[in-house]
């Protein structure tokens, strides 16, 4: 009972820290992404989001899944407490980090004129892809400190480096995106990425490293396996990223209005980034504790329950907040030009609660270095999100988009769980059964409301629907946490520094 205590007071810590960061960084964003809609508008927007879908294409091929086959080995040789293999893995991982950089911007260079035809129909955007190569360097840099911070769960380090990181980036914007409008786009693009390596350079300035001598053939030898490994995972990523561009071709070039492409990479960004802390904890601090227990089914099943749990307590009456409150956000952080994207949140909003069952579920696999199993539900997923988004949206335009991020989460969730009842012996707690029945049932008279019934009846239910979440949020929190204790006792820490 202690540990499973301390196992979601864990969780509800990181989850708090980067809910907190996440909070300010929306603060700051809501500054910055007021000027860029302003600056850009919908067109602009939708033509960055392609510009970037198309980089992180090029990534995905040359990187070899090195990302998180990083952070994989760093929690691994951290949790071995030896600083020798430590320093071993880092120096080996870095080296091939700067090698796979290299290897995507010289590619990218070569294909500047072809990536040019395929994403924009012309050789008029060349120049972009050429000045471009040089972000793989910075992206690949950045990944392996990344490692060093996530492997070694420095979470305060991670959360501070991200708000840094988005003050500075939104600094460095503004006036760009203001005296260049489109033309600014590749700048801010590569200045991003130049922000991210230092500001991560700095907060890794302090983890010792041993200068050992390792040769280059030792270097290939080492990370031969390592790059087997992230393979598949590469691949993985890059169909995904293949079918976001896909979708994102197909709107832009579907008939309809210019700015359907905006309304889908606002919704996008909506969707990861304003309701994304649970799942940037996940990524950051749920993923490498994963990693250090995937060999006991057993603690792995605790592990995921504790966390599938944290997170519907969490997440669940967030989404009831934006159901309530999308169009005042919207018109907020971009201006009533982006109001129709209220459309596609009425049902993707809903598939945020079932996304938050399913990745605990999926990072299991990943743990487990199950890579052709992981390979095969990630498959499943995209080609799920790529069939569906076209379809509905062709049927039933921006709605059809909302409704296809809820059949695909849904469809590939029981895929992922069907997986681990098999294979790793995985089953739910009573406990988290029951949180996921209410908190589906609460997104899902959310997701009805809106679609059923008229104003100003819906914000009145809805409001209705927030208030119980949180009661219900709360108790179950306050049982499994003592919450009123927790909060006195982070008190008493903040006092006495």
């Amino acid at each position: 009972m202690q540990k499973t205590e301390s196992s979601h007071k864990t969780i509800l810590k990181t989850t708090g820290v980067f809910g907190f960061t996440q909070i300010l960084k929306m603060s700051i964003s809501v500054i910055g992404a007021k000027f860029i809609a302003i600056f850009l508008g919908p067109v602009g927007i939708g033509i960055a989001g392609l510009l970037n879908n198309t980089i992180s294409i090029v990534s995905s091929l040359t990187s070899f899944g090195i990302q998180v086959v990083s952070v994989r080995e760093m929690s691994l040789a951290h949790a071995e407490n030896d600083l020798g293999k430590f320093s071993k893995r880092f120096i080996v991982l870095e080296r091939w980090s700067i090698a796979i950089g290299l290897f995507g911007g010289i590619l990218t260079l070569c294909l500047s004129s072809v990536l040019s035809k395929l994403t924009f129909g012309s050789n008029e955007y060349q120049l972009w892809f050429v000045f471009l190569s040089i972000n793989f360097i910075l992206s690949s840099l950045t990944a392996s400190r990344v490692a060093i911070l996530q492997g070694m769960r420095m979470i305060r380090s991670i959360a501070v480096s991200n708000l840094v990181i988005s003050i500075l980036i939104t600094i460095v914007t503004i006036p760009i995106y203001y005296f260049f409008r489109l033309k600014g786009i590749v700048s801010v693009i590569l200045l991003s990425s130049a922000i991210a390596l230092a500001v991560n350079l700095y907060f890794t300035r302090n983890v010792k490293i041993l200068k050992l001598k390792i040769t280059l053939q030792e270097t290939i030898r080492c990370g031969k396996p390592l790059i087997k490994l992230g393979f598949l995972l590469s691949i993985n990523v890059l169909f995904g990223q293949i079918c976001t561009y896909i979708i994102k071709l197909y709107l832009n070039n579907s008939g309809t209005t210019a700015e359907i492409l905006g309304f889908y990479e606002v919704s996008t960004i909506i969707l990861l980034s304003y309701v994304g802390m649970i799942f940037n904890a996940m990524n950051t601090d749920y993923y490498p504790r994963l990693t250090a227990v995937s060999n006991d089914n057993v603690k792995i099943k605790a592990l995921v329950n504790d966390q599938i749990e944290i997170a519907l307590l969490i997440i669940t009456p967030a989404i009831t907040f934006l159901y309530l409150t999308a169009p005042i956000l919207i018109r907020t952080l971009y201006s009533k030009d982006f109001l129709e994207v209220v459309l596609i949140l009425k049902a993707a909003l809903f598939a945020v609660i079932i996304r938050a069952i399913i990745w605990p579920l999926a990072y299991v696999i990943l743990a487990k270095g199950e890579n052709r199993l992981y390979f095969k539900q990630e498959l499943l997923g995209d080609a799920l999100n790529i069939l569906l988004t076209i379809a509905l949206y062709h049927f039933l335009g921006l709605i059809g988009i909302g409704l296809a991020n809820l059949i695909n989460f849904s469809i590939y969730g029981f895929y992922v769980y069907f997986i681990l009842k098999n294979k790793f012996e995985f089953d739910f707690r009573k406990d988290t059964l029951r949180i996921m029945v209410v908190s589906c049932l609460i997104g899902l008279l959310n997701c009805l409301i809106l679609f059923f019934v008229k104003d100003p009846n819906t914000y009145f239910l809805i409001g209705i629907l927030l208030v119980l979440s949180c009661i219900y949020s709360y108790k179950e929190l306050d049982k499994r946490v003592d919450i009123m204790a927790y909060l006195v006792k982070m008190k008493h820490k903040i006092k006495s520094k």
